[in-house]
């Protein structure tokens, strides 16, 4: 095993993802690849329940510490040399996610960093780019579970980056109570979203032209991708660089909004626990596209993880 063996652990509102490969700097380049481990995630909703009662549940809690054990466990079987485990929005929110973190040092022997809606974005922005050709202007979308994450770019270097308090799991605990959901929900939880992006994103008109490009990623995005696609199963080589227009976006909610969690499985043959927050998700992007008219989407599989590994990478010196 290389000496350059990293742990990513993204400790999400939803989804517990873990990412272990080794990293290396090209001297010819100047640039960095990467070659994937071994890649796990588990759905915990770790952020259930937090916007009502502000604290993480006593399930939620032992979901997570219970994936971070399982990761912990894979860590210690493959010679990892450094491991970061970074924790976001449900974290940032929750009273008592210094219980949390307590219990997972003891457990599973990681330490948690909790960081910010500005240094999540940066290290996803790092993340997704990380194997595409720099546009020269794009806005790159991060759709949590807790928040999401808008980072204008420049070449690949973000200029500008807006946390929204905004999040899939939020919006689906508040308004997908109902199976089927009710009309008037639906209704109610587009209003919140668009009144949310519109009057948090006036920065990002004076920075981007008609030539910018729109790419995304997370779960909600890269689900659309292969639903779009009409795969029955996840397959990254497939969703990665895929690109979805605006179109397919309406009509997919068109067709999942007001159905029931049986009747969307049938669009959504895997994740069955996605089958709530795809329906927020679905509609926080239709809206991001309105409100920026991006006729389409480039979908990226990269963020957070791999930006983690780059920053950990280069803050041991290893830049050149």
């Amino acid at each position: 095993m290389s000496q350059n063996t990293y742990a990513a652990i993204d400790i999400g509102t939803n989804t517990f993802r873990l990412l272990i490969a080794e990293i290396h700097y090209n001297t010819a380049d100047k640039g960095y690849s990467l070659k994937e481990i071994c890649s796990e995630r588990i759905i915990t909703r770790l952020g259930e329940g937090i916007a009502a009662s502000g604290r993480i549940s006593d399930i939620s809690m032992q979901k997570g510490l219970n994936a971070l054990e399982t990761f912990s466990q894979t860590i210690s079987e493959n010679n990892v040399t450094n491991t970061s485990a970074v924790a976001t929005s449900a974290l940032r929110d929750a009273q008592n996610s210094q219980d949390f973190i307590s219990k997972a040092r003891l457990q599973s022997s990681l330490d948690i960093r909790t960081i910010s809606g500005e240094e999540e974005a940066r290290l996803t922005a790092s993340g997704m780019m990380f194997d595409m050709e720099a546009p020269e202007e794009a806005l790159l979308i991060d759709i949590g579970g807790g928040s999401t994450e808008l980072i204008y770019a420049r070449n690949g270097i973000p200029v500008h980056i807006q946390s929204l308090d905004m999040g899939v799991v939020y919006l689906a605990v508040k308004y997908m109570n109902d199976d089927p959901p009710l009309a008037e929900k639906i209704h109610e939880m587009e209003k919140e979203i668009a009144d949310i992006i519109f009057s948090n994103t006036a920065s990002f008109d004076q920075r981007s032209d008609n030539g910018a490009c729109l790419i995304g990623t997370a779960g909600t995005i890269t689900t659309l991708a292969a639903v779009s696609l009409k795969l029955t199963s996840f397959e990254h080589d497939k969703i990665h660089r895929a690109r979805i227009s605006a179109e397919a976006v309406r009509d997919i909610f068109s067709r999942i909004a007001l159905i029931s969690s049986a009747k969307r499985s049938q669009y959504i043959p895997f994740e069955p626990e996605r089958l709530d927050i795809i329906v927020p998700g679905t509609l926080i992007l239709l809206k991001l596209m309105e409100r920026f008219q991006f006729d389409e989407i480039i979908v990226s599989n990269y963020g957070l993880r791999e930006g983690i590994i780059l920053d950990s990478f280069k803050n041991e010196g290893n830049k050149n």
